[in-house]
């Protein structure tokens, strides 16, 4: 062994029991997170097209009732819902960028 390799080993930090246990953890969350990002990657086009055109279609509904005066039409829980198929799109956008790094 030259000295100049004796050199770089004595300046390397020793493997303690704290960095083998976050280490095992970092590649537990790898293993889980990287097939769980591919299974929504994959599923984006479907769930984006399903989740907003729930929205878009409760919404037109909810005005096309409204403007035809049923009686005890709930407008407001139609629309509410109509909005929540909204957020869950956005919160399904936001797992994915959160997956993505």
């Amino acid at each position: 062994m030259t000295a100049s390799s004796a050199g770089a080993f004595a300046d390397s930090k020793p493997i303690t029991a704290g960095g083998l246990l976050r280490f095992a953890l970092w590649l537990l969350s790898q293993a889980v997170r990287f097939p769980l990002f591919l299974l929504l990657t994959i599923l984006e086009p479907v769930v984006s097209f399903v989740l907003g055109a729930f929205a878009l279609l409760g919404v037109l509904t909810a005005l096309f009732w409204e403007a035809v005066h049923p009686a005890h039409f709930p407008f407001f829980l139609v629309v509410g819902i109509s909005l929540g198929f909204a957020f869950l799109l956005v919160v399904y956008e936001a797992v994915l960028r959160f997956l993505s790094k």
